[in-house]
């Protein structure tokens, strides 16, 4: 970012358990799976013959009048009964160690900055809010995720085109995989650590 606003810092103490864990995709794809499918609304559906109102009568009887038997006038095969194989309201919801979430979280953000896609700054939020917005807005040019957990920089930088703010304790492995850059504020290294970690 701007050398007046943020500042690249080298020398920033690692947790290993964090930022050198072996990149593994079956694991960073499972966890994805689970989390798009959490999203999935499930509103999809049809009305199958017991959801058409009507058909509570045996049309005719069974034999004797020399057409097909027919149980119900809302069966899929009259015109204006239920659908035989619609779509129907489908619960996606799927649950996931929590574990293996902060892992995969891990090696996302290992193989990140790896890759060198991941950055440690320092946020001046001692600037005017107008200020900061401004400066990050023209020198972003692609999807960038910022970590930090100071909410001025969130109500600055909230509604900027390709910049996602996220507080570290709410960063998962979608919001990184989605981004092209991310840099963290050095300020929340620490609470992300402390998160991924438990605190060891």
């Amino acid at each position: 970012m701007a050398e007046k606003e943020t500042k690249t810092v080298k020398e920033v103490k690692l947790n290993p358990l964090v930022w050198e864990v072996p990149y593994r995709a079956d694991l960073i794809a499972q966890v994805l799976y689970v989390f798009f499918n959490n999203e999935r609304k499930g509103t999809s559906a049809v009305k199958g013959k017991g959801d058409v109102s009507g058909g509570g009568r045996k049309p005719w009887k069974q034999k004797g009048t020399g057409r097909a038997r027919s149980g119900s006038i809302r069966s899929p095969l009259w015109v204006g009964g239920g659908v035989a194989f619609g779509p129907i309201n489908r619960n996606w919801k799927r649950s996931i160690n929590k574990k293996m979430v902060k892992k995969a979280t891990s090696m996302i953000l290992s193989k990140r900055l790896a890759d060198k896609d991941l950055e440690f700054v320092d946020i001046d939020t001692d600037k005017e809010l107008k200020e900061l917005r401004n400066t990050v807005s023209k020198i972003i040019d692609s999807k960038t995720l910022i970590v930090s957990a100071d909410e001025n920089v969130s109500l600055a930088l909230r509604n900027i085109p390709k910049i996602t703010v996220v507080e570290p304790m709410k960063v998962n492995v979608k919001n990184i995989v989605n981004a092209k850059k991310v840099l963290i504020d050095n300020q929340s290294v620490k609470i992300l650590e402390d998160r991924l970690t438990n605190g060891k």
